[in-house]
């Protein structure tokens, strides 16, 4: 049989990178699921370990992909922002120099999401 595993180092390991995530990209109000669904039963000690390293390591990655669609929302909010603003400026005729970079923002949001930027609200 291979070599036995330290769920105990491997758990504290996990907690240390759930922890380096920055408080500011975690979602609030984060629900969480249930872990381990009961599907497979642990029949040994050994088990019970793999299965709750396991369901850590799902929370985990579950966690991590939440941080990283959360500081996507939030940074598109704020590129956002930067374009209202921008085009706002581009009415001016002094500030007509922001008309092109105004059509490559709207370029890449319609080439990224499908549909042309939403009017600010």
């Amino acid at each position: 049989m291979g070599k036995k595993i330290d769920a105990e180092k491997i758990l504290q390991t996990l907690s240390v990178i759930r922890e380096s995530i920055p408080q500011h990209m975690r979602r609030p109000h984060r629900v969480r699921k249930a872990s381990s669904d009961g599907a497979f039963e642990a029949a040994s000690l050994e088990d019970f370990e793999l299965l709750t390293v396991a369901d850590a390591l799902e929370e985990l990655s579950d966690e991590i992909s939440d941080s990283v669609a959360y500081a996507r929302e939030r940074a598109l909010e704020e590129a956002l922002k930067i374009y209202y603003a921008a085009e706002e400026l581009a009415r001016d005729p002094a500030h007509a120099n922001l008309i092109p970079h105004l059509e490559e923002m709207r370029a890449a949001y319609q080439r990224d999401f499908g549909v042309p930027i939403p009017p600010k609200k």
